[in-house]
């Protein structure tokens, strides 16, 4: 995303980025807020550039082999699936609560907070889009419903946006 976006990529581990921000060997991070403050990252960035209309920087999963899953009985399936469900909103919140954290710790620090005009966020979008059209792409060659799962994301994109 950051080479669409104009910029240089470079892959670290998160434990090297806060010395690389320090020491001026990367100029940014690309990262969920609540990393600023986790991480300690924000005392060493000057300013944090909101970037809520391209969605989320991180995705969080535990997955299960699909084999080992259907392998297994159908009351233990269904524990593993009302668990599943239960703990979906309850990670949603803990991440929300870590976000807030993170830009009241930026704050704090008197970091500035930049928001994207109407205009930037436009073009900032354009920029990524062959990003998503190759991800649908690749996903409707595999027979799975990628035009539909990001028609979804930008719903939901919208929608959390607000």
């Amino acid at each position: 995303m950051a080479k669409y976006l104009g910029a240089a990529p470079v892959a670290m581990p998160q434990n090297q980025a806060y010395e690389a921000l320090q020491k001026g060997v990367v100029e940014a991070t690309f990262c969920p807020i609540e990393t600023l403050k986790g991480w300690k990252q924000g005392e060493v960035i000057d300013y944090v550039i909101e970037t809520k209309a391209l969605g989320y920087t991180t995705a969080m999963f535990a997955v299960m082999n699909k084999q080992k899953y259907e392998s297994l009985p159908p009351d233990i399936q269904r524990i593993f699936d009302e668990v599943g469900e239960e703990w979906v909103d309850v990670h949603g919140d803990v991440w929300d609560r870590a976000d807030r954290a993170g830009l009241k710790f930026v704050i704090e620090l008197g970091k500035k907070i930049h928001g994207l005009s109407p205009a930037q966020e436009k073009k900032w979008v354009q920029s990524i889009t062959p990003i998503i059209l190759e991800y649908q792409s690749k996903m409707e060659k595999k027979g799975l419903p990628g035009k539909k799962a990001v028609k979804v994301l930008k719903g939901l994109v919208a929608k959390y946006n607000k």
